[in-house]
């Protein structure tokens, strides 16, 4: 029997893993379906407040609702959610908190070898990418009051071209100084380096803002809010970036793809991102190679 991967990272992880999550006034254990994390929800409002200083979050006791209430305050505006265990979602969808998966869950950066993959744990992928469509989504609606992207109107008042590894993109202003950072790390070891220094020559594009559902899930791409960036390599169909490319051509088993036939950027690079507040889309079961979003509460809670 081959050795199974000690955490089932990110996406997957909701298939096997569960979490507990206290509510301080009613004392009750809730058992969650994503990773453990043992956070309440004033564990969680500091870490907000920690990765968003610039944002407002404030926590009130809803007794009609029998639930927290945190108020989000940034552009000169103000959205309330309700905790959920985690999920934080208006009160409109309180009714549907079964649909939704918890925020804040570990993250951790490493890649899950095929090679390692048991025949059951292989099939749990297969299944879970077959059940993205229908099943429980990413709870967003707390970024919507962070980034000011509950429309497309009000997002795109807030994206902005900018120079990023010698390419433009147009990201979240907000991500204007994180990437800058990145950028500066990476071009500090480029010469030390013949991994990043072959990585910046093959560099093709920088795609970041796109208003858009994510590919066979029902749900918004973190792209439509302005904070995922995708970096696409030259001549990348020499190997395989994405998963979903393989599937819809017909490949029922591209979780077994070899590591080695697998597009990824250099580790150093995949490291400075990370330690800049972005997670990698490689680490994912469903993986995605080019792919970067800023996640600084997942970061957090993961270090």
């Amino acid at each position: 029997m081959k050795k199974q991967p000690a955490l089932f990272l990110f996406f997957l992880c909701i298939l096997l893993a569960s979490a507990t999550a206290q509510n301080p006034e009613l004392g009750k254990q809730q058992k969650e379906d994503w990773a453990e994390t043992n956070l309440t929800v004033h564990d969680e409002l500091k870490i907000w407040k920690k990765c968003y200083p610039d944002v407002g979050f404030k926590l009130e006791w809803d007794r009609k609702v029998a639930d927290w209430k945190i108020i989000v305050s940034n552009y000169k505006k103000s959205q309330e959610y309700y905790w959920c265990k985690g999920k934080y979602l208006p009160y409109e969808e309180i009714k549907n908190q079964d649909k939704y998966y918890r925020v804040i869950t570990r993250y951790e950066n490493r890649v899950l070898d095929p090679a390692d993959f048991s025949p059951e744990f292989t099939e749990q992928i297969r299944q879970f990418s077959e059940k993205r469509k229908t099943g429980k989504v990413s709870s967003k609606f707390i970024f919507c009051a962070i980034y000011d992207d509950q429309t497309r109107l009000s997002t795109e008042q807030h994206i902005k071209k900018i120079n990023f590894l010698g390419k433009t993109v147009n990201v979240h202003e907000y991500l204007r100084p994180k990437l800058a950072q990145v950028e500066k790390r990476i071009y500090e070891i480029k010469d030390k380096d013949p991994e990043v220094q072959k990585f910046l020559a093959d560099l093709y594009s920088t795609e970041a803002y796109n208003w858009r559902q994510i590919r066979d899930v029902n749900t918004r791409s973190f792209h439509s809010y302005g904070i995922a960036i995708d970096i696409l390599p030259k001549m990348w169909g020499k190997k395989i970036i994405y998963w979903g490319f393989e599937k819809n051509n017909g490949n029922k088993d591209w979780m077994l793809i070899p590591l080695k036939d697998r597009w990824m950027p250099p580790k150093a690079v995949i490291q400075i991102f990370y330690e800049e507040g972005f997670l990698w889309g490689g680490t994912w079961a469903v993986w995605d190679n080019m792919h970067f979003e800023y996640h600084p509460e997942l970061m957090q809670i993961s270090q």
